[in-house]
């Protein structure tokens, strides 16, 4: 039983709470620019929808997912009570006040700048503080998990770090990675502009920072979805994963080929070189090794025990599963 039941199920009732919200506004902007409807009278309407769907889709739901994902996780994976629980809740108080923070302004019309904000579009203010303050709360349960883990190292020296807390580590070390770019583009350049103190923003330095998050958080959404696969998916079908060791090496390689080729997004801009744009290339095909690894153990896993059922043939395995357990 998870002490910290009511922390995780707080993470989760407000990342499904506002996902719902942003549902809503993602199938209003599919009518409006379907034949079903003429299109609006007034523009600012629709981009002010594209701007907090996609901050609450980009940001804040996957964030508070991980969040909340990554607390039970530390608990149930390391078998003891959550450390610093006080701080998480903390963390999760900052993500919500950010997360209204930047919502305010946006739903005044103040800030449709779309979720990749860049310059030289440039919203209130607010809404630029309040995603710094939900990232500064989502950095707290990075610190924690790390903080979790060396307590549970010190108490159990010598011993492996269970695999789902070593994905779950691997997600917190993404998004201490791709958080910093944004982090770095709203308080070098875009908040100091939105307030007033300086007349001239590097547009391209801008894009630069931006695209440092853009890439490497698509496979921080991801991490607990890889993580759920590879802890789940053995249970519920009887059986073991086939290759632990394959699965710490696919959360690895996430973190070496994954972190640093946002730059793949700049292909057409200038201020980058032609080096560095090669580099970013290469790297993005090499993320596809640690997606094929995680596929190859799940799918190998599964079949395995569906041929220790009596599964046969090429496909014939697939019928062996327990596909009366819900699971």
């Amino acid at each position: 039983m998870l002490s910290s039941k009511r922390l995780v199920l707080a993470h989760f009732w407000l990342a499904f709470g506002l996902f719902g919200l942003a549902l809503l506004l993602g199938a209003w902007q599919m009518l409006i620019r379907s034949p079903l409807l003429d299109w609006i009278g007034n523009p600012e309407w629709y981009y002010r929808s594209v701007t907090a769907h996609g901050t609450v889709m980009a940001y804040v739901f996957p964030t508070l997912i991980s969040m909340g994902f990554g607390y039970a996780i530390s608990e149930s994976a390391l078998g003891q009570p959550l450390v610093g629980r006080r701080w998480a809740w903390l963390g999760f108080v900052l993500v919500l006040v950010g997360a209204v923070t930047a919502m305010v302004p946006v739903s005044l019309g103040l800030a449709s700048v779309l979720y990749t904000f860049y310059p030289p579009m440039i919203g209130n203010p607010f809404y630029y503080i309040g995603i710094v303050l939900a990232v500064v709360g989502s950095w707290i349960w990075v610190a924690l998990m790390g903080v979790n883990l060396h307590a549970w190292k010190r108490d159990n020296p010598g011993a492996s770090v269970p695999l789902a807390m070593y994905g779950n580590m691997a997600g917190a070390f993404l998004w201490a990675w791709t958080s910093l770019g944004a982090a770095l583009e709203i308080l070098l350049l875009i908040l100091p502009a939105s307030l007033g103190w300086v007349d001239a923003i590097n547009a391209g330095l801008a894009r630069v920072f931006f695209s440092w998050t853009l890439h490497a958080i698509v496979y921080f959404w991801l991490m607990p979805a890889y993580i759920a696969f590879y802890t789940i998916v053995p249970r519920a079908i009887g059986s073991r994963l086939y290759s632990d060791t394959m699965g710490r090496v696919a959360f690895a390689l996430f973190l070496v080929f994954s972190m640093p080729i946002g730059i793949h997004h700049l292909f057409a801009d200038p201020e980058v070189g032609a080096g560095f744009k090669f580099v970013h290339a290469t790297m993005t095909a090499m993320v596809s090794v640690p997606t094929f690894l995680a596929v190859f153990t799940i799918v190998a896993s599964v079949e395995i025990v569906a041929r220790l059922r009596g599964g046969r043939g090429a496909f014939g395995w697939v019928k062996a599963l327990p596909w009366g357990n819900p699971m």
